[in-house]
């Protein structure tokens, strides 16, 4: 995938920058660009130098727990999005706003890696085979109650589904009166 912005360009703004008298809004509207964006490539500069304005930076998986202590370490100093990216070295600060975003919504669970993409084959067919497994180990008392939580699981799904389409007739309603 080809950048928008080429190396030079960026090098080329980023030295006007830091050897200029203009600043981020002069050189945003002097070359069409977001000022937010050359500062992300300023502190990419300064922090990891020429390496940390090339595409390779931005593809970097992290686990949940440095999600995790990035995150709290930011609530324990009170940093910004783009300090606290600096000190953990984390090219694109606007991802820990996400992590963030994530963690408040689904809590610890939302900060699991998560592969994008559809599935092999294989892949699935090796998820169903543990499932049955782990099904195996359980004794009669467990897959029963299993098997309730699952009958009551989707029957709530059902419900919330009814609840949806009825809250969407409603409006529907309302909206051509």
């Amino acid at each position: 995938m080809s950048e928008k912005y080429s190396i030079e360009l960026k090098l080329k703004i980023i030295n006007e920058y830091l050897t200029g008298d203009d600043g981020f809004r002069m050189l945003g509207a002097k070359y069409n660009i977001s000022r937010s964006l050359i500062r992300t490539w300023v502190d990419q500069y300064k922090n990891n130098g020429v390496q940390g304005l090339t595409a390779g930076m931005t593809k970097s998986t992290y686990s949940k727990s440095f999600k995790i202590t990035v995150l709290q370490h930011r609530l324990e100093h009170q940093l910004s999005y783009r300090e606290t990216a600096e000190i953990f070295d984390i090219p694109n600060f606007s991802l820990i706003a996400q992590w963030q975003s994530k963690y408040n919504q689904y809590g610890i669970l939302g900060l699991e890696t998560k592969l994008k993409g559809r599935s092999s084959k294989s892949m699935k067919q090796n998820t169903s085979k543990q499932k049955r497994k782990k099904l195996e180990t359980l004794n009669e008392t467990e897959r029963e109650e299993l098997e309730r939580l699952r009958v009551e699981n989707r029957k709530l799904e059902v419900a919330i589904a009814l609840e949806k389409k009825l809250q969407s007739l409603a409006r529907d309603k309302r909206t051509k009166k």
